[in-house]
């Protein structure tokens, strides 16, 4: 199948975002403007994912990308921005997945918090966001990096396909506690990411995440706020990147994603790429 392809740099027509729903998650993308802005990529992931429920049925949560100053600097982005989640990308925990599940597959580790109610839409700091949640996971991305090798990737044209949200596996969950005590332990918390011999890929603060994962909510609800939009009960929210992004290798591989330093002590989550 031949690249998508285009030049005018406005929000994408249906034509075009038709094409790149039809090629998702394997047909490179190439020739999206470099100068898209935010408000057009925003507006051209709004087609796309309405296109998406035609399949997907209804978002199943949120995801959170560009948390770190050096990813906004990289891709040209001035803040965090947003995705949506959808049911059929989830991988059971533990499962299995074809390492060609997409163009240019690509593994993250991450974290995921689940909204406990509405109320959270009033939290103004992270021990307000921490008595609005219910549980913290262990989390697995695995994206397709849809663009063409040869193409400039933007922060805009990621969002205006939906950040390139692919495939993902959620591990059991920690239940979130209402105290000063855990609201440090989430800034304190470290990860291990590491396969199925032992060997450590990486190992990853996450504080990158704004300096502590519950801010990243925060600045979800407060950009929620803005766009008029309401968190709700069992949204999942990725917070994003706990380090690097790796490329996936041709070789069968378990993947294993453990968080150490929640008050109940360490959980993880595994997925196999084959």
């Amino acid at each position: 199948m031949l690249p998508v392809q285009w030049a005018a740099a406005a929000c994408l027509d249906d034509t075009r975002v038709a094409a790149l729903v039809a090629g998702y998650p394997h047909t490179p993308i190439s020739g999206l403007p470099a100068d898209l802005s935010l408000d057009d990529a925003y507006c051209s992931q709004q087609k796309y994912v309405a296109l998406l429920r035609r399949t997907m049925g209804e978002p199943v949560g949120y995801k959170v990308g560009f948390t770190g100053k050096p990813t906004q600097e990289r891709f040209g982005i001035p803040a965090p921005a947003t995705g949506l989640l959808f049911e059929p990308m989830f991988i059971e925990d533990g499962g299995r997945v074809a390492r060609d599940f997409g163009y240019r597959p690509a593994i993250e580790p991450d974290l995921m918090v689940v909204v406990k109610d509405a109320g959270i839409m009033t939290a103004s700091t992270e021990l307000e966001v921490a008595e609005h949640l219910s549980s913290v996971h262990a989390f697995i991305e695995l994206p397709a990096i849809q663009f063409a090798v040869e193409e400039k990737i933007t922060g805009p044209g990621l969002v205006a396909v939906n950040i390139v949200a692919t495939r993902m596996v959620q591990g059991p969950g920690a239940p979130v506690e209402a105290t000063p005590a855990f609201v440090q332990a989430m800034a304190d918390l470290q990860t291990v990411f590491s396969d199925e011999t032992g060997t450590v890929i990486q190992k990853a603060p996450a504080s990158t995440l704004l300096g502590n994962p519950l801010r990243v909510v925060l600045w979800l609800v407060d950009e929620f706020k803005r766009r008029g939009k309401t968190l709700r009960a069992g949204d999942r929210l990725s917070l994003g990147a706990v380090g690097r992004l790796f490329p996936l290798g041709q070789d069968g591989r378990t993947y294993i994603y453990t968080l150490d330093g929640l008050p109940g002590g360490a959980i993880s989550t595994s997925v196999r790429v084959e």
